[in-house]
């Protein structure tokens, strides 16, 4: 049987160590990247997505030591048998957010982060052609029609009653144009339209893509095993931090987008903790899972905890986590525009 033990941590979390131009694959000391974003010093951000977490699932795969296993190996083997290899066992958490936040606070959220995004490129030296003015050209006018499935705020078709365990929103004035999951990417046609844009505006464009997690969840698991039996042990650590989980980019330069994604080398932790009520209640829990998946609700073997905060302390901090993330991004945009 596994035994599974749970508890919280409430002390603040040790901040990334990595230098600004460190953060990414793809862009930063070295990349593909870099050689498209030095093509102009004008930049534009046409797509900021953002994924906001309702609902995470954190699960590491663990194997028995290698003193074990020998250990193992000659037990069966004094026997007259063979150990069945090496013993190998999982461990799950999941975190559920229980808070006010509306479809309307999300989307406050995505116009603040493009405003936050683009100001932080420019403090750090480059031009910043603003979204709202990039909708207006003639070029990207052009683009729309042509590629309105594409192009299309997909955000905008959210509604009240989207439960989902994450919400995408987008700018008000942003657009979808494409993410690391495109395959087909316009082709010549979206390459000419993107050179025309260009010679009208002279701006590269910026796509980025980003989830953010309401906390910071650390899963540490080991397994004791035997030639009979295994016993897997875990501990959970709540912390109160929010991260960017995921984050993938493309710069769009002249010759149009590349075929991969640049993207984070590690989760983005934000430096501030928040002021949250994190428990476990099976009753709440399976309440939350109803409203976030309706009759589709998971089987879980084991309570999950609830991170309870209001919505002024959620917004606060996506505020402070995104705010950072943006000065360490214009820091290695600027890194990379100097060489």
């Amino acid at each position: 049987m596994k035994k599974i033990t749970s508890t919280l941590l409430m002390v603040l979390f040790a901040g990334s160590t990595l230098l600004a131009q460190d953060l990414f694959y793809g862009f930063g000391s070295k990349g593909y990247y870099n050689k498209i974003s030095q093509e102009t010093d004008i930049v534009t951000i046409p797509q900021l997505s953002v994924s906001f977490d309702k609902f995470v699932e954190t699960k590491v795969v663990v194997s028995e030591g290698k003193l074990s296993k020998l250990q193992n190996t000659f037990e069966a083997a004094s026997k007259g048998g063979s150990y069945g290899g090496e013993a190998k066992s999982s461990a799950q958490t999941i975190t559920i957010l229980n808070s006010d936040m509306q479809l309307s606070d999300f989307q406050e959220l995505a116009n603040e982060f493009q405003l936050i995004l683009e100001e932080e490129i420019s403090k750090a030296g480059i031009k910043v052609l603003p979204l709202q003015e990039f909708v207006n050209t003639a070029g990207f006018q052009k683009m729309s029609e042509k590629y309105s499935d594409k192009t299309e705020n997909k955000g905008k078709k959210n509604s009240e009653e989207d439960t989902k365990s994450k919400v995408r929103m987008f700018p008000e004035n942003g657009v979808f144009m494409f993410d690391e999951k495109s395959v087909a990417r316009g082709g010549v046609p979206f390459i000419g339209m993107v050179r025309n844009i260009q010679k009208e505006t002279g701006a590269i464009m910026l796509l980025q893509n980003i989830d953010i997690n309401f906390a910071t969840v650390e899963l540490d698991a080991s397994v004791e095993a035997s030639s009979k039996r295994k016993v897997t042990t875990a501990e959970t650590k709540v912390i109160p931090k929010m991260n960017i989980s995921r984050n993938t980019f493309d710069f769009v330069g002249k010759n149009g987008p590349n075929n991969a994604s640049a993207e984070l080398t590690v989760e983005y932790l934000a430096d501030k903790e928040f002021d949250a009520k994190i428990y476990q209640d099976p009753e709440k829990g399976r309440s939350l899972f109803g409203q976030l998946f309706g009759i589709g609700v998971p089987t879980i073997e084991f309570d999950p905890f609830i991170v309870e905060m209001n919505k002024e302390t959620y917004k606060s901090a996506a505020r402070d986590l995104f705010r950072k993330y943006a000065q360490d991004f214009a820091k290695t945009y600027a890194s990379v525009g100097k060489k």
